[in-house]
């Protein structure tokens, strides 16, 4: 009996421990952190290892790792509540800004046009089947050039996706240059900061536009990133997948007990 009490004592401190450890990892712990700690501390405990690699090299700045994590959680392929309040609270605890959070937020809300990236060919593509043609091969006209100017002007690049998205509709692609431009004109993040979010929302498992990341590779190189910067923000980017966990440990607990 004095066995089982000192082993109960013992997990119960080992708990307790890997609670401090995860608190002072992420800031504060809410009801499904607390319930992945308690039914699976062991794993948890694993995730906090993984977690400080990126925090112990510190290539990128405390805030920077912060604000990456909020847009990967606020993403709309992920829209992770917990992960959300977890980073803001790493966020302001680095001495974020609120401007700065809402930037972040503003960065990862363009993510809605990969659908017309992605979709727009596979349309001209059976168009194309049927005789007729989606995207004109004609010149840019002098209205689509003036839109173009404008777009590299805001953003600082230009690619064959942006020019597919021009051709095929320049009213939609005059306003999304004007929403996607919105922090780049209004807000206060570095510019090589705004190129590695958009590098690890396009990075985030649950969405992998590869197809679309290339440039904004070059875009944060061009801005001054290193090698070692881009791979710690793809280390912060994955880490997006302990949600499994958090999202699930109350539901165990529930079922399970």
């Amino acid at each position: 009996m004095t066995s089982i009490s000192t082993t109960a004592a013992s997990d119960a401190n080992v708990r307790e421990c890997v609670a401090q450890a995860l608190e002072g990892l992420i800031g504060s712990l809410d009801a499904q952190w607390q319930a992945a700690v308690d039914i699976d501390h062991d794993f948890v405990r694993a995730y906090i290892a993984l977690a400080q690699v990126p925090e112990r090299k510190s290539r990128l700045d405390p805030v920077s790792r912060a604000l990456i994590s909020l847009a990967v959680s606020a993403s709309v392929t992920t829209l992770d509540p917990a992960g959300i309040r977890t980073a803001a609270v790493q966020a302001q605890r680095a001495g974020a800004s609120r401007a700065q959070a809402l930037e972040a937020i503003h960065l990862v809300s363009v993510l809605g046009v990969h659908s017309l990236v992605t979709g727009f060919p596979e349309v001209a593509a059976v168009l194309k089947g049927h005789g007729e043609q989606l995207v004109s091969e004609q010149p840019l006209s002098a209205a689509q050039l003036e839109i173009k100017d404008h777009f590299e002007a805001r953003r600082g690049y230009w690619s064959s996706m942006n020019e597919m998205l021009l051709r095929v509709d320049q009213d939609m692609f005059a306003a999304y240059t004007e929403y996607s431009s919105h922090p780049w004109v209004h807000g206060e993040l570095s510019p090589k900061l705004r190129e590695l979010i958009y590098i690890a929302i396009d990075l985030s498992p649950t969405h992998l536009f590869t197809a679309g990341v290339g440039p904004h590779i070059e875009n944060a190189i061009r801005y001054g990133a290193t090698t070692e910067e881009i791979v710690e923000t793809l280390e912060v980017t994955a880490l997006v997948g302990i949600s499994s966990l958090r999202t699930s440990a109350p539901i165990i607990q529930e079922v399970f007990g």
